[in-house]
């Protein structure tokens, strides 16, 4: 497998060595910035004939969006603790809906696992 995906490197370093060669002895004098245009053309061309993989796509849409409310509890803790200082009420429910989050969230990564 490591001998093939070799084979094809070489096979497309020589194919870019010959393109680049080609290219930087491109020399016509009725258009001086011929080199630049062909290169574009190079780079456009080769992005043409090769289709993107749809892979990360179609992982995306095939797979489920999980909430772990881990990820907002921890910043809710934050919260409460400066908000504490300021207004103490509204620090002590952010501290409580942390914990719960936070709890929640340890709760929901252990049942994922298994």
């Amino acid at each position: 497998m490591e001998d093939t995906a070799r084979i094809l490197e070489d096979r497309v370093e020589d194919l870019t060595r010959v393109l680049a060669q080609t290219i930087n002895g491109a020399d016509v004098p009725e258009r001086p910035d011929i080199r630049a245009e062909l290169k574009e053309f190079a780079i456009n061309l080769l992005q043409e004939s090769i289709p993107a993989e749809p892979v990360a796509v179609a992982a995306v849409q095939n797979g489920k969006a999980t909430f772990n409310p881990l990820a907002m509890g921890i910043p809710l803790f934050f919260a409460g603790a400066v908000l504490i200082v300021l207004f103490p009420p509204v620090g002590m429910m952010l501290f409580a809906a942390s914990m719960v989050m936070i709890v929640w969230g340890f709760v929901t990564s252990m049942v994922m696992r298994r």
